[in-house]
């Protein structure tokens, strides 16, 4: 699978809001494989890790499964979308969605501002009925010759705190950032799992989704922390970042 066809599966938040023809026809599909005794071949998410998936990488034609809590089984993101172009901008962003974050325009690595936006996020039931609709601020950080970072704020209060426990974790100020590596498999439309696979599904890790034009697999590291009532990551998508270097770069945003 090239870059651009990876991008474009794992960024469906930068895309309008999911027709409902689209999103109600997935719904049926997932709904009619419950029925016939099987959860489909996507392992489900649960809510913590869906809302950060949300943010950065809608899986299924912008919808993203969750393990059952609540009436919510479903997260699909892109039903508002605002651009900004410059840093400075960030207090429009912040008005635009409702609550104030902290950031930086350049962090001491080199990685610096590229982008920003203003994105929702749409729960909902196993009909397509939205319970429950939110808004994040995304901030797109490059550096000459690495991969994209990309920066999710969004207000803690719709964070359903389900998640595995973290690879490593530190404490920076009292706050505490844990980190994070997991393993992505994309794989075509009705792909048949293997017996690999499903082994590989019982790690709390491993993902497989649905909607590539042919099988590979993919590493996603990120930093996940807690502050003044905002929940913040800053995630690779597409390898492993050191530990390390993210947790310096939540640091510098911590202490801001």
């Amino acid at each position: 699978m090239t870059d651009e066809r990876a991008d474009q599966i794992l960024r469906q938040t930068l895309s309008p809001e999911v027709p409902d023809e689209i999103l109600n026809r997935n719904l049926k599909r997932k709904m009619a494989a419950k029925a016939a005794g099987r959860e489909g071949t996507m392992k489900r998410f649960n809510m913590k890790k869906a809302v950060i998936l949300a943010a950065a990488c809608c899986l299924l034609v912008g919808t993203v499964c969750v393990a059952s809590s609540g009436k919510i089984t479903s997260l699909v993101s892109g039903f508002y979308h605002k651009e900004f172009e410059s840093f400075e901008e960030l207090s429009k962003a912040q008005a635009s969605a409702g609550f104030s974050i902290k950031a930086v325009e350049r962090f001491q690595n080199g990685y610096t501002f590229s982008s920003m936006c203003v994105n929702g996020t749409k729960g909902l039931d196993e009909n397509g009925n939205t319970l429950e609709q939110y808004k994040q601020i995304n901030i797109d950080y490059e550096k000459e010759g690495e991969s994209v970072l990309y920066f999710h704020a969004q207000q803690a209060a719709h964070v359903h705190d389900e998640g595995r426990e973290a690879d490593q974790s530190t404490n920076v100020d009292g706050v505490e950032v844990e980190y994070y590596v997991d393993t992505y498999k994309m794989v075509p439309e009705g792909y048949e799992r293997t017996e690999q696979d499903e082994e590989n599904l019982k790690r709390d890790d491993y993902y497989i989704s649905e909607g590539a034009d042919e099988i590979s697999e993919t590493r996603m590291s990120y930093v996940v922390w807690f502050q003044d009532g905002v929940k913040y990551s800053i995630m690779n998508i597409k390898e492993t970042t050191p530990s390390g270097v993210l947790f310096e770069m939540a640091k510098e945003i911590i202490g801001k």
